[in-house]
């Protein structure tokens, strides 16, 4: 290679020292946003498809009657435990609640609305509600304050036991 070539190479090295590095730099937080983006997508997708396949085996508990052994729960701040084999419409909307809330799976935070008619063929409304959150902190500010919601409708194939049931603040 000749003199004036190698001069060049060198000049050009020298211009091109540190542009790695701010490649780096502009490059990885970017990299970082979207994975952290995707792991709060992925935890908030798995909480909607837990929200939704619990209020699905709560209504369809709500169809069939089966409010007897209900574990205890946390309605409107305090604890509820509902009895074996309730006898009260009230008790048997209670422990339907928390059936469903067990169901759901994720903590006390879940609120559940039965809205229900009065005879079998009639419709029962399980609806279910949790507040989004956020595990990174990244999406936080765009989150606060929404809810992931579900409602399921089903057919009532016997008189229901219980009574209509509304959470404080939920909207079915």
């Amino acid at each position: 290679m000749s003199a004036a070539r190698r001069g060049l190479a060198r000049r050009r090295a020298r211009g091109e020292r540190g542009a790695g590095l701010v490649e780096f730099t502009i490059i990885v937080p970017l990299f970082l946003l979207m994975i952290f983006g995707m792991i709060e997508f992925g935890y908030d997708y798995n909480n909607y498809v837990s929200i939704r396949n619990g209020a699905r085996e709560g209504a369809r508990l709500g169809v069939v009657n089966d409010v007897n052994s209900a574990p205890s729960c946390t309605i409107a701040g305090s604890t509820v435990t509902p009895p074996a084999n309730p006898t009260s419409a009230s008790d048997s909307a209670n422990a339907l609640v928390c059936k469903t809330k067990d169901r759901v799976g994720l903590g006390g935070s879940v609120k559940v609305e039965i809205v229900r008619g009065a005879n079998p063929g009639d419709s029962l409304q399980v609806c279910a509600e949790i507040p989004v959150k956020s595990i990174t902190g990244i999406i936080a500010p765009f989150v606060a304050g929404k809810s992931l919601h579900t409602s399921v409708t089903m057919r009532l194939e016997q008189t229901p036991k219980f009574q209509d049931f509304s959470a404080e603040g939920s909207v079915c």
